[in-house]
């Protein structure tokens, strides 16, 4: 719990206590005459109902005093209590249901829990990303951090994936309509990276996808479609990105049906974690590998780290909604353009890290390391 939250909400009926405690002790020390130690002890006694009788009011005044404070002070506290309890659990409940937003910076936005956003959680967690995850189910909220919980705790049990998988501290789940200003500004957009829609209607895709382009031009978007016609729609908005998961699950179920093992392979490069997995990487201005041929490049990367390199991307300047012009397997003779990103498959997660000390760069659009 964050204790710092709850003061915040706490510190007025708290100051009132501590103004009811003072007046109580003040006032025995000026009708009794007693020492300011003894007006403490006496006041605790008086508003904690307990009364000892080791000392008891010897005149008329400390007397009504006493009184008055039985009468009306024991209600005052406890309904102050109830208050500060009230606020404390209210608190609780808002930080529960991510109310209070998140600071973080360099993450990825991803709205809606959806079979298709609880699948690129997984990828997103397990290749160490930082996460600000919003849904517009309150009941949903609990079952989303019960399975982030066993998610983490299993994979750091993992020699291979404990290093790279993302703690828990840098995952924020918060509950809001994201299709509102207002709750999209707990997400720290102008802090954020990245961004991915997967909710249940494309209504909402659409509409959250512009007004994510209206606060934070930056963010790289992808919206997970239901039905293809929105397309052209969403890149035009500026998209980034515009997948349609039924129709790419389609595809592998065609080929698991003509070749399994395609298929298998295919799901094997694109699960997070441990084992094979296609990765791209940027070359850097300065790069070594700027101005060498893919083959030679292809023959360096092995060499150094194990990876394959399978395919390139070269900047598609005439195109304002591909970016890069991706290219399997190129011609050996076509030479690497600084600022192009290569696409290797490292068949473990060693080869991975080899290949990213080598390169100076982690796998993934633009995150050079500093």
């Amino acid at each position: 719990m964050d204790f710092k939250r709850v003061l915040q909400r706490i510190w007025k009926p708290l100051s009132v206590i501590v103004a009811v405690f003072a007046f109580c002790t003040a006032g025995f020390v000026l009708t009794e005459g007693v020492s300011w130690f003894t007006g403490v002890y006496w006041g605790l006694t008086t508003l904690s109902t307990v009364g000892y009788g080791d000392v008891v009011p010897t005149n008329t005044p400390a007397r009504i005093f006493a009184m008055t404070l039985m009468l009306t002070t024991v209600g005052v506290i406890g309904y102050l209590v109830s208050t500060i309890t009230m606020l404390a659990m209210q608190a609780r409940e808002e930080e529960l249901l991510g109310t209070g937003g998140t600071k973080m910076t360099g993450h990825t936005v991803l709205l809606g829990w959806t079979q298709t956003a609880k699948s690129t959680l997984t990828e997103l967690i397990l290749s160490g990303e930082k996460v600000a995850l919003m849904t517009r189910k309150q009941e949903a909220v609990v079952e989303i951090r019960t399975y982030i919980t066993h998610l983490i705790s299993h994979s750091s049990k993992d020699p291979e994936l404990r290093d790279r998988v993302t703690p828990l501290t840098n995952i924020y789940i918060g509950y809001g309509d994201y299709t509102e200003k207002s709750a999209l500004a707990h997400l720290n957009l102008e802090g954020a990276a990245k961004a991915v829609i997967a909710s249940d209607d494309d209504a909402h895709n659409v509409m959250t996808s512009l007004i994510l382009k209206e606060l934070a031009p930056h963010l790289r978007i992808v919206v997970a479609l239901i039905r293809e016609h929105f397309r052209e729609t969403l890149q035009a908005a500026g998209v980034t990105y515009v997948i349609s998961p039924s129709e790419m699950g389609g595809r592998v179920l065609a080929e698991a049906a003509l070749q399994p093992e395609v298929a298998i392979s295919l799901d094997q490069m694109t699960s997070g974690g441990k084992g094979a997995a296609i990765n791209e990487y940027i070359v850097p201005s300065g790069s070594p590998l700027a101005g060498k041929t893919f083959g030679e490049a292809a023959e360096v990367l092995r060499k150094n780290s194990g990876a394959i390199l399978v395919g390139m991307a070269q900047r598609n300047p005439g195109n304002s909604h591909v970016r890069y012009t991706v290219s399997m397997a190129p011609s050996p003779d076509v030479r690497l353009e600084a600022e192009s990103y290569l696409l290797a498959l490292t068949p473990s997660a060693r080869s991975e890290e080899s290949l990213e000390k080598y390169l100076g760069v982690k796998a993934g659009r633009e995150r050079i390391h500093p």
